[in-house]
């Protein structure tokens, strides 16, 4: 038998996992990807578009520094509770704070208000990791879409 989401007669969609370089080309791949698994679990696809495009843009900019290269993994998948999880990790420098400046920046404030919830973490192996929590859309007991 299939698992099946909460509330639906639908199969769950296996986790997505992609392990991208840190580079520029790698925003509009990960972007594209987890806004179509968006699509199939039902959660908010521009939202979650617009979530990792900037999580990955601000790792590409940020977690390396000069000609440091590294790689950014992305996952997104349901948890137990019905909601999508998606995290954005980098094997970079580590989010530190700016001294020159107040807030978190223009990016995190962004995700903030894309995702239901946002944790920020400093990785115990360096790096950073953000992760969004979108509610998803769900159908009727016993309706299929």
């Amino acid at each position: 038998m299939n698992p099946t989401m909460a509330g639906t007669s639908r199969a769950i969609p296996p986790p997505l996992h992609l392990v991208l370089p840190a580079d520029a080309g790698s925003v509009t791949e990960a972007r594209h990807a987890a806004g179509e698994y968006a699509l199939r679990v039902g959660g908010p696809h521009p939202e979650v578009e617009a979530f990792v495009s900037e999580a990955v843009a601000n790792a590409v900019l940020h977690a390396f520094p000069g000609e440091l290269d590294g790689t950014i993994l992305i996952d997104a998948q349901l948890t137990f509770d019905g909601d999508l999880l998606v995290r954005v990790i980098d094997d970079g420098i580590g989010i530190r704070p700016n001294r020159g400046k107040q807030g978190l920046g223009f990016g995190l404030a962004l995700m903030a208000t894309l995702a239901h919830s946002v944790e920020i973490e400093r990785m115990p192996r360096g790096g950073t990791g953000v992760f969004g929590r979108f509610e998803v859309e769900r159908s009727p007991i016993g309706r299929s879409r």
